[in-house]
């Protein structure tokens, strides 16, 4: 456990890439080896991904096909040149067909740098609460880890909040007893930090992780969040046919809301990562 009470921030003008593209790029050129190595840490990361194996009928029928030389210069030359793309200022050529999805790669924009800890400061600065709330809800940030998840128990976060009033209040000589923090403020305070943005950060694990962001989207009478609600060790497990069976449910339909959960983000912290 560790306390918080530390500020961070930085204001800089800088060229923001989506960080899909650094993995798109990185991808591209990792040896397969590592390829694979990836894909093993990103399925064990995510419980919900799937790795879905290539066409049997597909490859041998290709293989049989084969390529000409001319074919295989020509598909040499349909693979992406990055460095075009990254420097392309778009002057030339027709216009993407939605400018939105052109933003979402390469956008030079300022960009207030900020990590985890000071973009939850700014929105609990921005709540109606007590000095006193305040000061627990900052022991709180000071335990989110930087994947946005809760590093402490409550049991932990109340002493650590009691051990600063109880320094306080011997480095001020109060003659009277501090009013220590009881385990139901804490409670209170983590529905308080389950509120803020990203959604999903201060969970406890990855399925009150899930829980909070399906919460932020108003899908709390959905499939999806009775599924991970109440079986979610068969969905890590992709027991599809068992699902099906206590929900009464065909298993392509329970596949296909564990196909959507896997949309989330497991580790939404990471967003305001540097």
């Amino acid at each position: 456990m560790k306390t918080g009470l530390h500020q961070h921030a930085s204001l800089q003008q800088q060229l923001r890439i989506n960080p899909r593209l650094y993995q798109a790029m990185d991808l591209l050129y990792m040896p397969l080896l590592d390829l694979q190595q990836h894909l093993k840490q990103e399925l064990l990361g995510n419980p919900f991904l799937e790795l879905e194996e290539p066409d049997e009928e597909r490859e041998v029928q290709l293989s049989e096909d084969g390529d000409t030389p001319e074919q295989k210069e020509k598909d040499g030359d349909d693979e992406p040149n990055w460095e075009d793309i990254l420097l392309d200022n778009g002057s030339d050529g027709a216009p993407p067909r939605d400018l939105s999805e052109a933003r979402e790669y390469v956008e030079p924009v300022p960009v207030e740098t900020k990590e985890l800890a000071d973009h939850l400061r700014e929105q609990v600065q921005m709540l109606d609460l007590t000095p006193r709330q305040q000061l627990l809800a900052e022991e709180f940030i000071g335990n989110i880890a930087e994947d946005g998840y809760l590093g402490a128990t409550l049991e932990e976060i109340v002493r650590g909040a009691n051990q600063l009033l109880e320094e306080h209040a011997v480095e001020s000589e109060q003659e009277v007893q501090p009013q220590l923090y009881t385990v139901a403020e804490a409670e209170e305070m983590l529905r308080i930090i389950h509120k803020l943005d990203p959604p999903g950060v201060g969970a406890r694990d990855l399925r009150e992780c899930l829980l909070l962001q399906l919460e932020d989207q108003k899908k709390t009478d959905t499939l999806a969040y009775r599924l991970v609600q109440e079986a979610f060790d068969d969905l890590k497990a992709h027991r599809w046919s068992d699902l099906g069976k206590r929900f009464g449910l065909d298993p392509a339909e329970v596949q296909k809301v564990a196909d959507d959960l896997a949309k989330l983000d497991p580790k939404p912290g990471l967003q305001h990562s540097a």
